[in-house]
Order: C-alpha cells, then structure tokens, then sequence
C-alpha cells in the first residue's frame, strides 16, 4: 500500500466505523490533510439518506432521519460521544482531575443528555427545513457541513496541547494547520459548487469562506475551553468539535434556504 493511500486508510479508521484493512502501523503524518476529505465519506451518506427519504417520505422529518441515522452509524456516533462527555465534564464544579474522571466516565449525566438533545434536534429541524426547501442549498450544506466538522477537528490541536501521553489525542500528534486547510479546500468543493449553483461565483467563494470560519470559531473555542479547564485536550474535543462545526452549517444553510 502507498504512503499515501496508507495515511488516508489510517485517517479513515480513525474516524469512520466502516472497516478500513490496515497492512502495517496507521500512518498519521498527514492526518490533518486527509480528515476533512474522510468528511466527504460522511457527505456522501448523508445526501445518500437524504435522497432515499425525499423518495420514500417527501422533505419532513423522516426524510431528516434518513439523512442523519446511517451518517451517525457509519461517522459521527463516537463524534457525538465527544461531545456528550465534554458536556458532563463542564458541569462539574472542581479540580482538573475530576472534569478528567467525569470525561472517562462512560455513564451519561444530565449535562450530557440535555447537550445531546439539543445537538441531535436542532441538526434534525435544520435537516428537515434543508429538505423541505430543496434545491442546491440543500444539497450544499449537507455536503459541506462534514467537511468542515472534521476540518475544525483537525485544527483542535493548533490550539491545545493533548493532556495525556496515550489515546487519540497524543498518537496525531501536531497536524500542520496548513496542510489541514489544504485538504479542507479540496474536500469542500462538491459542496462549494453546488452552493456556487444557487448563487454564482460569490455563493461559492462566501460558502468555503463561511465553513471555514466556522470550523476556526468552534476549533478555538473547544481547544481555549479543554486548556483552561482540563490542562489540554482529549480525543473528545475533537469529537465535540465535529458535531458543533456540522450543527453550525446546517443551521447557516437553513437560515440561508429561507
């Protein structure tokens, strides 16, 4: 296997639970380039579903639903794990060491729970009002909003330090963020072009631009909230990062379809 197909298997076995078949050690060099293009694997089901639902239902929820459950059972489930368990640990009232226990703790607590739905229903309502618009909006924005979740992943750590020396956080090492914005540049163009359908030339420069300042925004202030608080970051910040930056720009999309 190439060394370049090799580090974009080792990204998407990282972050996908489709099986990847990896020949040697995963490679991750050059993660940060390859996790925004892994997002384009999370696009492609989800327009996938969403296409299969218009068919099946019309645009409404259970269309919604078909677009988000096979993206979460193929993508985003351990994503949204990241997400549930920062929301625990920033409920918790006391010293770094405890916020650490309680992100390692597997049950879920209140702040978890009341965060996930939240998360899981405002990405459902801004589905459903994407679908029921139609057009190349919505087909954009499903396909840039997972780009640009794993793009602010992959800048998570420009901005913290990996509190541990084991887990995810510490086996990536530093990705380049320049080599990360490169892959999310190539990764969103689908998106970007179908943006570009519905709005021109400055539709689709203001929609890559627009995915990209959000994936900065969410990226900072995750990695700026696990370094004051917890001393750096852990895997789930990155998963915490993927769901917001995704929630983000299906809002941004639905608000725009209007």
């Amino acid at each position: 296997m190439n060394t370049g197909l090799h580090g974009f298997m080792s990204a998407w076995s990282m972050m996908s639970r489709i099986p990847a078949r990896l020949k040697r050690e995963p490679d991750y060099s050059m993660v940060g380039f390859w996790m925004p293009i892994v997002g384009l694997g999370a696009s492609g089901v989800a327009c996938a579903g969403a296409g299969l639902g218009l068919m099946a239902f019309g645009p409404g929820i259970l269309s919604a639903l078909c677009a988000m459950v096979p993206q979460y059972l193929c993508f985003n489930l351990f994503h949204l794990d990241g997400l549930l368990d920062s929301a625990d640990a920033a409920g918790v009232n006391g010293d770094v060491e405890k916020r650490r226990a309680v992100l390692k703790d597997p049950r879920i607590g209140s702040f978890a729970l009341f965060a996930g739905f939240v998360a899981l229903s405002g990405r459902l309502g801004a589905t459903a009002s994407l679908l029921s618009g139609g057009g190349a909006t919505a087909w954009g924005a499903l396909a840039l909003a997972p780009v640009a979740g794993r793009f602010a992943a992959a800048l998570i750590p420009s901005v913290a330090e990996p509190y541990g020396s084991g887990g995810l956080a510490a086996s990536i090492g530093r990705p380049s963020p320049a080599s990360s914005t490169i892959g999310y540049a190539i990764a969103a163009l689908p998106g970007t072009m179908l943006f570009g359908v519905a709005y021109g030339t400055v539709g689709a420069m203001a929609s890559i631009l627009v995915g990209g300042l959000v994936a900065v925004t969410v990226s900072t202030a995750i990695g700026a909230w696990y370094r004051a608080r917890l001393g750096g970051y852990s895997g789930d910040a990155m998963g915490a990062s993927v769901e917001l930056a995704e929630l983000a720009l299906l809002a941004i999309g639905a608000a725009i379809a209007r």
